[in-house]
């Protein structure tokens, strides 16, 4: 189990989820009203979390957000497998979880 909670765009909480259990979470956005996963950590740091968009038939947008405004960035992926590696490392807090990618600063309103 990860140390972790996962909120759905539909509404859905999981708490603890296993790994196959995220993966399959990941699988499944796409849907309209199912589009999207907010990932934080137990315990709750406050604006520090992982969350992925994604269309059916489109790409994947990957975000983090570490901090304030300033620690927020996203990459594009093509497919989801990358996606939920780099979750779950990021649950289990593994060092370098998000290295080998090109991370993009957001720049929020």
């Amino acid at each position: 189990m990860l140390e972790i909670t996962v909120r759905t765009e539909n509404d859905e909480g999981h708490r603890q989820p296993g790994v196959e259990a995220l993966a399959g979470l990941v699988r499944r956005i796409g849907a309209k009203r199912d589009r999207f996963l907010v990932v934080e950590r137990i315990p709750d740091e406050p604006d520090v979390y992982v969350q992925v968009w994604h269309e059916e038939g489109e790409e994947y947008t990957l975000e983090y957000r570490d901090g304030g405004p300033d620690r927020h960035f996203q990459v594009i992926l093509d497919d989801a497998e990358p996606v939920i590696a780099v979750m779950t490392a990021w649950a289990r807090r593994e060092p370098g979880w998000g290295d080998g990618f090109e991370w993009q600063a957001l720049e929020l309103p």
